[in-house]
Order: structure tokens, then C-alpha cells, then sequence
């Protein structure tokens, strides 16, 4: 990766970063332990109203970081299908390499 590029998100970037890491804890974007199964109220909630699922950002190049960082966090390395995602909103290789650290 480009080392040289400066690994500078906007304000409104991270915060596309932090709703993906919140994500993560709600819904169950990471991998979740077979001990972690939710309780009897909780599987049942989910059987009546459906597990919830993150609403895609409307934004696309944010839904991107989101989408790359919850496949990040799941997989436990990063998610080297959806660089060329973040590379096509423009997002330098320094960006990426950056984002994929945190979401580990």
C-alpha cells in the first residue's frame, strides 16, 4: 500500500465508521461466539419481529466504509473484496490500510 498518502478521514467519514462499529455490537456484524446465543426473550423477539438489520447508509461512499468495516470486523482481516469499493469512491490505499486497522 501507498505509504506516502496521509490516512485523513472527514468528520462525516468517521462517523460512518463509528455507526458501523455500532453495528457491529447491535446486530451482529462481528462473529459471534456459539456460547453468545441470545436468551429465550430475545430469540423469540427475533422470530416475531425479525433480527434487525443495519439500514444502509444513504450516502453511498459512506455505506461503503461501513459495509467494509462490519465485513472486516466479521472476517477478523480485512475485507479485500471491498478495497476496490473504497478505492472507487476515491479513498487512497493509506485510508483503507487505516480503516481495516481499526475494524480488526
Amino acid at each position: 500500500m501507498d505509504r506516502q498518502a496521509t490516512p485523513e478521514l472527514s468528520q462525516t467519514e468517521w462517523a460512518a465508521v463509528s455507526v458501523a462499529f455500532q453495528d457491529a455490537a447491535a446486530c451482529g456484524c462481528t462473529a459471534v461466539p456459539a456460547t453468545d446465543r441470545p436468551s429465550l426473550l430475545g430469540r423469540t423477539a427475533e422470530l416475531l419481529f425479525g433480527a434487525r438489520r443495519p439500514t444502509p447508509l444513504a450516502n453511498p461512499r459512506l455505506e461503503a466504509i461501513r459495509q467494509f468495516v462490519c465485513t472486516t470486523r466479521r472476517q477478523r482481516k480485512p475485507a479485500a473484496d471491498l478495497v476496490p469499493v473504497l478505492a472507487g469512491h476515491g479513498f487512497n490505499p493509506a485510508q483503507i490500510e487505516a480503516i481495516a486497522l481499526l475494524a480488526i
